[in-house]
């Protein structure tokens, strides 16, 4: 019972970019823009909502299964457990800040939200790297492919919901910093329709969204 749970790496370097990069944008929006706090902050929550369907479908799919499977590192899984309830703490305090800031683009606000985002971004950044070192390896001896894909299915189970262009921005996001093979590999496993619309509009689209997100260079990636 083998797999390769690559995606995880390429869902993991969204968080860590789009989140490490919210205080640079959040920082550079002018008092009383409410256009620009609001695409920002839609933005972000965005990136929020992914992060909670990821989280969801390790939790209902994958911890138990290890729970059962690797009773030896079961320390491990359940440390995966108490990070993820903390994360969704913060971005409980996160989402609040968000929506006071996007309505209203006070500097105030705007403080206060670096700040949470910045905290959240800490302990984003600490789990998956706990994740990748010490139960990722677990997720490819122990999980089989057909269980992965399910994850996998779960955790997008969110973007058929949104509109068309949101998804896409999303295949974007995590085939921005996949390498050549990473990117083939991921759209291999993406059912012919979308394939097919991504390889039409995709990059375009995501550039796009990029542009108007960061203007003509990207925020230093972290």
């Amino acid at each position: 019972m083998t797999t390769d749970a690559f995606e995880m790496a390429l869902v993991h370097r969204v968080f860590r970019r789009e989140l490490g990069n919210a205080s640079y944008l959040i920082g550079g929006v002018a008092a009383g823009d409410k256009t620009r706090s609001g695409l920002i902050a839609t933005h972000l929550g965005h990136v929020l909502a992914a992060l909670h369907h990821h989280h969801a479908a390790e939790e209902d799919l994958l911890w138990p299964k290890l729970h059962t499977r690797v009773s030896l590192r079961d320390n491990d899984v359940v440390r995966m457990e108490a990070q993820h309830a903390g994360i969704a703490e913060s971005v409980e305090k996160v989402e609040s800040l968000r929506v006071l800031w996007a309505t209203s683009a006070e500097p105030r606000f705007a403080r206060q939200l670096r700040a949470a985002v910045e905290e959240l971004a800490a302990n984003v950044n600490e789990h998956l790297e706990d994740e990748e070192r010490n139960v990722v390896p677990l997720i490819n001896e122990h999980i089989n492919a057909d269980e992965w894909a399910e994850c996998i299915e779960r955790g997008a189970a969110f973007l058929p919901k949104m509109n068309v262009r949101m998804a896409l921005v999303f295949v974007g996001l995590v085939l921005q910093d996949a390498t050549p093979a990473e990117q083939q590999l991921l759209l291999a496993g993406i059912p012919l329709p979308p394939r097919v619309l991504w390889r039409l509009l995709g990059k375009r689209t995501f550039e796009s969204y990029r542009t108007t997100l960061y203007g003509s260079a990207d925020a230093p990636q972290r």
